[in-house]
């Protein structure tokens, strides 16, 4: 079952937040006072190929900014998900979507543990399967046959929605 965190991300607060962070950086002359702005448009030319691009394109202005969003949540997944074999971290992907609803972007594995290891597991009991009547595995260097495993459960380590929240507000 692969799991999926799902970021959407509106072009008008992408541009309102940037406007703001462009202010914010500017210095203020005369110490404590506030920034007035006052805007007069006299004539507005939109050229609706250029906004449909920019907004509703993956290479656009806004499908840039949620993919560098999401190669950021990525990073930091791979860095706090848990590491046995390396398949985990390698399996974790960045999916762009455009649809009628606008773009998003899924990040997520399609390996069949990533769900068990992001929410974990309780404790349950594993038995043989089919015609088999023992289990078999390796515990260090020695071979151990059995008919029952009670396994202990695993804790939740959740690495998308952790990052998820540091990097979506």
């Amino acid at each position: 079952m692969p799991f999926h965190g799902l970021i959407h991300d509106s072009a008008f607060v992408y541009y309102a937040s940037k406007g703001a962070r462009s202010l914010r950086s500017r210095p203020v002359r005369g110490g404590r006072g506030g920034i007035g702005i006052s805007i007069t448009v006299q004539k507005l030319i939109i050229y609706k190929p250029i906004l449909n691009f920019e907004l509703n394109s993956r290479y656009g202005m806004v499908g840039r900014h949620l993919h560098g969003i999401a190669n950021r949540i990525v990073q930091d997944a791979r860095r706090q998900v848990g590491v046995k074999s390396g398949n985990l971290r390698k399996s974790l992907h960045i999916e762009h979507t455009d649809g009628s609803r606008g773009q998003s972007v899924k990040i997520g594995s399609n390996l069949s543990y990533a769900y068990l290891h992001h929410e974990g597991t309780r404790p349950h009991l594993i038995t043989p399967k089919g015609d088999n009547t023992t289990l078999r595995f390796r515990s260090g260097s020695r071979i151990v046959n059995t008919t029952l495993i009670r396994h202990p459960g695993t804790k939740a380590n959740r690495y998308l929605s952790d990052q998820l929240r540091v990097h979506v507000r």
